[in-house]
């Protein structure tokens, strides 16, 4: 065999949690690998995330009569999706491929590519955790979802018949159920499902480090840098960085968020992602006991127990990458987590944005580039990026190796935006 396919050069731009996952697995096999990012591993949307591990998310975001629920969202003042004024008409593009990816065909085409990309996350979980000190940072207890009323379960009967055919348990709990596996959680006349399968990280942002880590330690080179300019020929592909470097290589992975969109672009490539900032509000010794990750379907708020204390999490916000934080959100999602949780406070409470790096049909890209093959796309994960990133990192892996797959990535390919 060529020396160089056994050590090929790689660059990866991105040290989330999906770019560290694919440094580290290029550098188990052998590759050659330069892992680059502005930001120290961990702490951009890695870092913030609610932390939960979900085979079962699998439904899209958008789906028969979604579209028509967007203006009452944008509408109520502490609704789940907000939208600058400013990126009002830059989100329009953005919206028309979202009511395009909800028709009911669309829908399940969507679910049955992220049965075949779910299938493996909780084995690559286990292997990538097990060889970077991560596994003591993993909780397997489930996670309880919450409607506050049988109406608002009702909407979701769908996605139940879905699980229920797919083979995904669920149960649906008594209160008296809800009261002994959470007894600060008050819900009315609403319903309460257990999800067996959940399973959730104590500290993301470590658990990312810690992968970067180990990459490290396997010879993967580190450069905190900002990448400017990408090219790609026949055999090589080249970035020039804030600094001034100039980098060369065979391959080139971009798995840097929602600036992954900026890079493709100079390769000719539109796609239409945007920035869906999620917040959240990390309480510090809360006087309230939450054993299981807690989601609210109606309120769009999850409460996922870290080691630094509770973090509460949720929203979506439409605005530019360099738009300033407003924190308002944050305060929002402490009001949605009281509703169940009456009186939840603690020491401190700070809060968090992240820019979430949302494709309309909840598919990340992942793949070469059409025209440029040596080009590898690991971006656009959205809400799945914390699942989805050891499986990733696997498969590119797999592309540079000219391994088998396993799984076709004809619908996570760039081309259906319809590139050049």
């Amino acid at each position: 065999m060529n020396p160089q396919k056994r050590s090929p050069r790689c660059i990866v731009i991105g040290a989330g949690i999906v770019g560290s996952s694919c440094a580290w697995h290029l550098a188990r096999k052998g590759a050659q690998v330069t892992l680059i990012d502005s930001e120290q591993p961990g702490q951009a949307a890695s870092f913030g995330n609610a932390g939960c591990i979900c085979k079962s998310s699998i439904f899209p975001f958008s789906h028969p009569g979604a579209i028509r629920k967007v203006p009452a969202w944008l509408l109520a003042p502490n609704g789940p999706m907000r939208i600058r004024w400013s990126q009002f008409l830059p989100s329009m593009p953005w919206l028309y491929h979202f009511w395009r990816a909800g028709k009911a065909s669309r829908v399940e085409e969507i679910i049955s590519a992220q049965i075949a990309l779910m299938n493996t996350v909780i084995e690559d979980f286990d292997e990538i955790l097990a060889q970077t000190r991560g596994e003591a940072l993993r909780k397997s207890d489930g996670m309880i979802l919450l409607y506050d009323s049988r109406k608002d379960f009702a909407r979701d009967a769908w996605k139940y018949e879905s699980r229920e055919r797919l083979g995904f348990p669920w149960q649906r709990l008594t209160h008296d159920e809800l009261r002994s596996m959470e007894p600060c959680i008050r819900l009315g006349d609403g319903v309460a499902v257990f999800e067996p399968e959940w399973q959730h990280l104590l500290d993301p942002g470590v658990a990312t480090r810690w992968i970067a880590d180990a990459a490290f330690e396997r010879g993967v080179r580190w450069l905190n840098d900002r990448v400017q300019m990408v090219s790609a020929g026949a055999d090589s592909v080249s970035i020039v960085t804030e600094s001034g470097r100039l980098l060369q290589a065979e391959r080139l992975i971009i798995a840097a968020g929602v600036w992954s969109r900026a890079l493709v672009g100079q390769l000719g490539y539109k796609v239409p992602l945007i920035s869906k900032r999620g917040y959240h509000s990390m309480i510090g010794q809360p006087n309230l006991a939450i054993h299981h990750p807690i989601m609210s379907a109606s309120r769009h708020v999850l409460l996922t127990p870290m080691q630094a204390g509770l973090r509460v999490s949720g929203t979506a916000e439409f605005a530019g990458l360099d738009t300033p934080p407003d924190y308002r959100r944050a305060k929002a999602l402490m009001q949605n987590a009281r509703y169940y949780a009456p009186g939840l406070a603690g020491e401190t409470i700070t809060e968090w944005m992240g820019q979430r790096p949302m494709l309309p049909d909840s598919l990340p890209v992942l793949g070469p580039l059409a025209e440029q093959h040596n080009v590898l796309c690991a971006f656009g994960h959205g809400h799945y990026g914390l699942t989805q990133g050891p499986t990733t990192g696997r498969i590119i892996s797999e592309l540079v190796f000219g391994e088998d797959l396993g799984i076709d990535l004809s619908p996570f390919s760039i081309s259906r935006f319809r590139s050049p």
